[in-house]
């Protein structure tokens, strides 16, 4: 089971940059339940905040729209963000009647 969540959690874009992922494996990143989680925690978080810091001589403006483009996430539409939850509803969904199939399949002894 570890392995499974260290594979989601790489394609899920926290630990390793989508866009350095090979073409043949990125199809991974749909299946990693990490990445719909992330992605509704950062639109969540950043989709309407605004950044300043300042250094020794600047100080610098920014949004927290730009840091969405930057990781390519939709976030202009409430459906953006229900998405992910949708997907995620999906996935355990999938696993809860997996899980009921094997249940059932089992033999069952007195």
């Amino acid at each position: 089971m570890v392995l499974i969540f260290v594979v989601m959690m790489i394609f899920s874009g926290f630990i390793v940059e989508l866009a350095s992922i090979f073409k043949w494996l990125s199809w991974l990143r749909w299946a990693s339940a990490f990445r719909y989680a992330s992605n509704i925690l950062t639109v969540n978080e950043f989709g309407h905040i605004s950044f300043s810091s300042t250094n020794m001589n600047h100080t610098f403006q920014m949004n927290g729209t730009d840091l969405l483009e930057q990781k390519e996430l939709d976030y202009e539409t409430d459906w953006d963000m229900w998405k992910n939850f949708f997907a995620l509803t999906m996935m355990a969904a999938g696993c809860l009647i997996l899980a009921f199939i094997q249940l059932i399949r089992m033999k069952k002894t007195k």
